[in-house]
């Protein structure tokens, strides 16, 4: 160390650098994850009240001759002899019976006539039952009937005069969809972007390209369902070639459904649809870990022993003395890199063929390719050879021993991997982390290569990675030829 004082940075600072990188990609949580949400829930806009006064008055002989919200009023009709009854529905009529917390129905009576009296509650109780009856069976609702005079018994009259007060508000009294609730509450989780179209076919084909993770759709009947049925549907369609934000994405669903509905019912069941795309083999289910971490893993081993052989091979002919005695051969130095990159070309094709026969035949991962999506594969991955070499190049020329390259590996190898999203997605990592993923090589030709196994999207499609990963191959080979040069110089 004293002689050479890198060996401080490659043995002490470089493994307190990588542990914190491990610890912020596997330690991290997944957040700003793109979900598009479908809303066609039309609320409840049923107020049982009026559905019950609605029953009653397909009976013409019912006359409400007294309608007012405040129930002394209609008292006093009855008392009058204005009124033969008089119906009070309280303002959270429906709205504790979809709680389920029960309710009351106040009837006043006048038993003058007892047949009008009889007639009345028969008829209020029979529209009553029909109408819980289509919605609950048997709800806990009180019907308070309150007699009021007393008399013999007589002929119906032609019409019967009843006072009403309902101050029955409804379930939109609230201003409450459930949805927006649900929304409200995932909207203020990290682990999702939320954005609102207006149409599932519309934008589903960005959830298949990985533009976006996943579309969930609230129903139209979603709050009816809810209230009455006690069952929440969702249906929610994933981008299956990500397994982790597929399952981030279906937690922080569950916990926003859960929060909606624990306070509001004692038993709610959740039936959340799911679908997922890209995934081969089932409909049902995201892809294996083997699935998701063979397109990169393909990319990394490629990057990985040709950065080391390269390295490796242009120290040692440096240090034997190889180099020079080509450079005194006819041959340009142009020449002996183009060399270097076709050989090295040649070892990374085998190399990725090998690794995905592996991936497929040993471990079954669940990638269908053709012969054309394996020449779109090595496309990609000689890209990415071409930045692996440049870079070995550029960083021989600052180590004297072997020892030296070894540790690079954790300085220079492992902080490219983990950042990447070889293991863990690129949003697990702290937003400080992100821009330097951004920069990394490695992280596009991982994005490329999982579009193009795992999505079927074809590099024509993948302008903006190609592009990046053309222009870093460039730069790192130019920054490798003019290193390597000044250091033989």
């Amino acid at each position: 160390m004293k002689r050479d004082p890198r060996m401080i940075a490659l043995s002490v600072i470089a493994p307190i650098i990588v542990t914190a990188l491990f610890g912020s990609a596997f330690g991290g949580d997944l957040t700003d994850l793109k979900v598009y949400i479908v809303n066609d829930d039309k609320n409840f806009n049923n107020i049982f009240a009026n559905e019950i006064i609605d029953n009653m008055d397909n009976n013409p002989i019912f006359q409400y001759n007294t309608t007012t919200s405040d129930p002394n009023l209609v008292k006093e009709a009855v008392y009058n002899n204005y009124s033969q009854a008089a119906i009070i529905f309280p303002n959270t009529f429906t709205q504790n019976l979809l709680l389920g917390i029960g309710s009351e129905v106040e009837l006043y009576v006048s038993y003058s006539n007892l047949n009008v009296s009889n007639y009345i509650v028969a008829a209020f109780q029979s529209s009553f039952d029909y109408v819980m009856g289509t919605y609950f069976g048997n709800p806990q609702v009180k019907i308070v009937i309150i007699p009021i005079n007393q008399g013999v018994l007589g002929s119906l009259p032609p019409i019967i005069n009843i006072s009403l007060s309902n101050r029955d508000m409804g379930w939109a009294a609230l201003n409450d969809k459930l949805s927006d609730t649900v929304y409200d509450i995932l909207k203020d989780d990290n682990t999702v972007k939320l954005v609102k179209v207006n149409s599932v076919s519309k934008y589903e084909n960005k959830v298949k390209n990985g533009e976006a993770k996943a579309i969930i759709k609230f129903s139209e009947d979603f709050t009816y369902n809810a209230l009455i049925s006690k069952v929440i549907k969702v249906k929610i369609k994933l981008d299956g070639a990500e397994p982790q934000s597929s399952g981030a994405i279906l937690a922080a669903l569950a916990d926003a459904l859960s929060e909606t509905f624990e306070d509001r019912f004692d038993k709610a069941v959740f039936d959340m649809n799911e679908y997922y795309y890209n995934n081969l083999d089932s409909k049902d289910d995201a892809v294996d870990s083997i699935t998701y971490s063979t397109p990169p893993i393909i990319g990394f081993i490629v990057f990985f022993f040709a950065f080391l052989l390269t390295m490796l091979s242009f120290l040692r002919e440096r240090k034997q003395g190889t180099m020079e005695r080509l450079l005194t051969s006819p041959m340009k130095r142009s020449e002996i890199i183009l060399g270097y990159i076709l050989s090295f070309s040649i070892i990374s094709i085998i190399q990725s063929t090998v690794t995905i026969m592996v991936a497929v035949l040993v471990f079954n991962a669940q990638i269908e390719f053709t012969m054309m999506t394996l020449l779109q594969a090595y496309l990609i991955i000689y890209l990415l050879l071409l930045t692996a070499l440049g870079l070995g190049i550029f960083l021989s020329t600052l180590a004297k021993t072997e020892f030296q390259i070894i540790q690079f590996i954790p300085l220079v190898i492992l902080p490219i991997m983990l950042l990447s999203g070889v293991w863990a997605p690129v949003e697990s990592l702290p937003d400080f982390l992100r821009p330097i993923s951004a920069i990394i090589p490695l992280t596009y030709a991982n994005l490329a290569l999982r579009d193009l196994f795992l999505r079927g999207i074809s590099i024509f499609e993948l302008a903006i990675p190609m592009a990046i990963l053309a222009g870093s191959a460039l730069l790192m080979i130019s920054l490798g030829i003019l290193k390597f040069n000044k250091t033989l110089k």
